[in-house]
């Protein structure tokens, strides 16, 4: 019988936690990496050896030869072997492939499609092109532009660095002389130079947070879910700590849509607003594993387990998830939301939270998997050193402008 094994990525994340427990779950052989020995997935009792590599951002040539090594080492005759990036260090390995031929198999999206939608500036003019809905958005390509562009929109508004992930880089501006200084602190702070990469102004937009997750192969559809954010933090910022599986058609359709247009291949998750009725707004799209993959993988979409088998047969039929209605929590955001509630003098608001949070499945704690909170030290730590916890913070900003 063949060995399987799945080598993964950013192991410090509730993404690869989610991961490395799925696959292991169904009897794929997981290994762990990561900046950090301490990162949470290493304590799971899925991942079977951890490893630790260099700073992606500061230096991918010095992870890539890493990777390589580790790939070196389990590669045999008698084992399937993949390599499955969660976060943006993807992109490291989507230019240098050719690294591991012969070593791993993987599943990569094509490269012109990956840096298209992962500047969010360029995904706008795309997505105007091709009539999808996207809020006013200000694309410049230096100060002065960002100036006068910034002097129509209405307000509030969101300043965004164009590479950011997620809500990572994002500023909410209520006037034009916050939105023209949150852009110089931009600039200054990562250090922008290249006009592509200076920070767009977008819109507001009415609805909620919604987040459409696909599975791709070649071009060709194969899966897709969608999930609400019940509650975000930092409020208002969309980052979800409380999520529920939601039927959101309207949004896959246009996902699908598009992500069919680029050719895409492999995962793939889109942020919309929407109000569950009306036209949608799409707003950004995360070209890898998501945030809520916990909620996708615990209402059935076990998106990396199809991801692996997707990389050792080249072509998979379309999967028919056994479908589970269930909410899941990230007891760290959670936590982090109800203290920003109580600042900001909503402590009222914190009995609706816990009321909203019963039933949820703690995606952290598991009791047949506990250690893992043990990587709840990163976050702590982060709080001692900087005084708050911030999802910047606890992802890290190293190189959130570089298109990575």
């Amino acid at each position: 019988m063949r060995k399987q094994k799945c080598i993964l990525t950013y192991a410090r994340s509730w993404i690869a936690l989610a991961a490395t427990r799925c696959l292991g779950k169904h009897g794929i052989y997981v290994i762990t990496g990561d900046t950090e020995r301490g990162a949470a997935a290493n304590f799971s009792r899925y991942s079977k050896e951890h490893f630790v590599y260099p700073d992606p951002a500061a230096d991918p040539d010095g992870f890539v030869d890493r990777l390589v090594d580790i790939a070196k080492s389990h590669t045999d005759v008698d084992t399937d072997l993949v390599l499955m990036p969660m976060y943006t260090e993807i992109y490291p390995v989507l230019c240098r492939q050719d690294r591991f031929e012969g070593l791993v198999k993987m599943v990569l999206p094509p490269k012109e499609a990956y840096e298209l939608v992962r500047n969010k500036a360029e995904l706008a003019a795309h997505c105007n092109k091709f009539g999808i809905r996207i809020p006013s958005t200000v694309v410049s390509g230096n100060a002065d532009e960002f100036y006068s562009g910034a002097r129509n929109m209405e307000y509030p508004a969101f300043v965004k660095v164009p590479a950011g992930s997620g809500s990572l880089g994002i500023r909410k501006a209520a006037c034009y002389d916050e939105a023209v200084k949150t852009f110089d602190e931009m600039v200054l702070r990562y250090k922008i130079t290249d006009p592509r990469q200076f920070p767009i102004l977008q819109a507001c937009a009415g609805g909620t947070d919604h987040c459409s997750a696909f599975l791709f192969d070649h071009g060709e559809f194969r899966a897709a879910m969608t999930y609400r954010n019940v509650v975000d933090f930092p409020k208002g910022k969309g980052v979800g700590a409380l999520r529920e599986t939601v039927d959101a058609h309207a949004l896959e359709k246009i996902g699908r849509k598009l992500l069919e247009h680029l050719g895409w291949n492999g995962v793939c998750q889109i942020d919309f607003r929407w109000d569950g009725a009306g036209e949608p707004w799409l707003i950004e799209i995360n070209p890898r594993f998501w945030g809520g993959l916990a909620q996708s993988i615990a209402s059935g979409w076990v998106f990396p387990v199809w991801m692996y088998d997707l990389a050792l047969k080249g072509r998979i039929e379309l999967p028919h998830p056994e479908k589970s209605d269930v909410r899941t929590i990230n007891p760290v955001l959670m936590a982090s939301r109800m203290a920003q509630d109580l600042f900001a003098g909503r402590g009222k608001d914190i009995a609706g939270l816990i009321k909203e949070q019963r039933g949820a499945v703690n995606e952290f704690f598991s009791w047949k998997d506990p250690l893992p909170v043990l990587g709840l030290a990163y976050p702590l730590m982060v709080y001692l050193k900087h005084g708050k916890i911030t999802p910047e913070l606890l992802i890290g900003e190293k190189g959130m402008h570089r298109n990575e």
